[in-house]
């Protein structure tokens, strides 16, 4: 059995109106031997929407249901609020840099930053309509509503994230 060199060719192409980098593995002829085909999830679509929101449900639901974080929504304080969802966004920008575009970052920024503020914005919402739902989001009290909702969606948006990926 002859060793091949696999040499490092790369194109970015469209299958299925979908955008996917396709590797071509060559032998020291140059003759092409194998050719692999990877989607790259790098496009923010509307597909992507219902997968976050679905994710989200996955962790959100349980979260939202704990009598923990309904006591916690009403004693936190603001500021720790805010550490949450500081450490919830950026952790969710790490997780998609991470899955999604690693060093294709600078080749798609804005669709990074797409991705990332419509992940949370979507987990967010799911979070808020769940409480809500549950009659934990008061409206007449929107600091309680707001914090029990950063606590929900912190880990709801991992779980988003994970399911946008697999799919």
């Amino acid at each position: 059995m002859s060793e091949h060199t696999v040499k490092p060719e790369s194109k970015m192409h469209r299958v299925d109106d979908r955008l996917h980098l396709v590797h071509y593995v060559t032998d020291e002829k140059g003759d092409r031997i194998a050719t692999v085909t990877l989607p790259l999830k790098v496009e923010f679509r509307l597909e992507d929407v219902a997968q976050l929101a679905a994710g989200a449900c996955v962790m959100g639901l349980p979260v939202a249901l704990t009598e923990e974080v309904w006591n916690l929504g009403e004693t936190l304080s603001v500021g720790r609020t805010l550490l949450v969802l500081l450490l919830s966004v950026i952790t969710m920008g790490a997780l998609i840099w991470g899955l999604f575009y690693g060093k294709r970052i600078n080749e798609f920024p804005g669709s990074f930053l797409t991705r990332a503020i419509s992940a949370y914005i979507v987990t967010f919402a799911v979070a808020f309509l769940l409480l809500w739902l549950f009659d934990k989001a008061p409206l007449d009290d929107l600091r309680v509503a707001l914090t029990r909702t950063v606590l929900v969606a912190f880990p709801a948006s991992f779980a988003a994230v994970a399911v946008d990926f697999i799919r």
